[in-house]
């Protein structure tokens, strides 16, 4: 997928949220591959918010959520499949929006990934008004996330939609040929 380790966390100075969007919006218009672009997007984002233990980007595949880039662990999510209703980022396309919460521990629908998050944003990404996936941020911090934190994820979200849009039809498309020679074998 993309590069998932802590890496350079320890930065002396985070981005300002100006210079993080010019960034991601030079990144979003590089001739870069999409899942390139999604890739440094993330570790953009991860590496600018110290508590924020695992962020990627989930696509929206056939009706399915769909582990996308991810910082913060060198392994997928246990849950790198999701289906639409269940657990947070499940609901957020469900319901058709964002979620912000304080405390997962309070959840009954809540798909655990790390025993140790507390808190989770999802944003989703749209393009052409349609969901085509979300950034799933978690961490281990009980209220970790603000309302501003949910408006530059959905500033940077506008600017990378047209790849995210793109990267899911790839998998789409990649699926159902590898659907189609399944059954022609």
């Amino acid at each position: 997928m993309g590069e998932q380790s802590m890496g350079s966390r320890n930065r002396s100075r985070s981005p300002s949220r100006s210079e993080l969007k010019a960034e991601v919006k030079t990144l979003a218009a590089s001739d870069a591959r999409d899942e390139e672009v999604l890739r440094r997007v993330v570790r953009l984002v991860h590496d600018a918010h110290p508590l924020w233990e695992w962020s990627g980007i989930y696509l929206l595949v056939d009706g399915t959520l769909v582990v996308g880039p991810f910082a913060g662990s060198d392994e997928p999510p246990e849950h790198s499949r999701i289906e639409v209703g269940d657990g947070v980022c499940g609901t957020a396309v469900a319901e058709d929006k964002n979620q912000l919460v304080e405390d997962v521990r309070e959840l009954d629908n809540y798909l655990a990934c790390s025993l140790s998050t507390r808190s989770e944003l999802v944003v989703l990404i749209r393009e052409g008004g349609q969901i085509v996936g979300q950034f799933d941020i978690d961490s281990d911090e009980r209220g970790a996330f603000t309302e501003v934190d949910e408006v530059l994820l959905e500033e940077i979200a506008a600017l990378i939609s047209p790849r995210v849009a793109s990267l899911a039809a790839a998998r789409a498309a990649s699926r159902a040929a590898s659907r189609a020679a399944d059954c022609a074998g």
